[in-house]
């Protein structure tokens, strides 16, 4: 029995591929220097969200006598949006990477940087993945609590 194989290393880029790579590439530029602008604000905000959040509280009704700083949420609040923002500042530099490498291999015709690339584009899509899975979970927890929690509100 005779057994075909296809071989990757025997994969070349036409024109048209190295076209569609080289505009994906441009985009992508694109969207990660958006997003490390993003970041950038992001950080910015966070450094003074505990101060916006206690000025909102301060000037709510009814709300005078609560510090919000008191309580230590204007530290939580700084530390929640600087993780955030670190959650999206990594697969950006990865997704910068992809752009940088890719516009780098087609421009080359470098394997090399082309496999770079295409590794900074494994791992951002992961990351992307793994997140998504990880967000997924967390929904279908919160629907089973509230469904265990609607059931216990209903038998009282």
């Amino acid at each position: 029995m005779e057994q075909h194989s296809t071989s990757l290393l025997d994969l070349q880029l036409d024109q048209p591929m190295a076209t569609y790579l080289y505009e994906a590439a441009k985009w992508n530029k694109f969207l990660a220097i958006v997003g490390f602008i993003l970041c950038g604000l992001m950080a910015v905000f966070s450094i003074f969200a505990g101060s916006i959040f206690t000025a909102m509280y301060g000037s709510m009704a009814g709300m005078e006598g609560v510090n919000f700083m008191s309580a230590g949420g204007g530290i939580f609040l700084t530390v929640f949006y600087l993780a955030a923002t670190a959650l999206y500042l990594i697969p950006n530099i990865w997704r910068y990477k992809f752009a940088v490498q890719a516009m780098a291999a087609v421009r080359g015709n470098d394997v090399v940087q082309l496999s770079l690339s295409l590794n900074n584009l494994r791992k951002y899509s992961k990351f992307w993945g793994i997140l998504t899975i990880i967000i997924i979970a967390l929904y279908v927890l919160i629907f089973i609590f509230a469904i265990v929690g609607g059931a216990m509100m209903m038998r009282h």
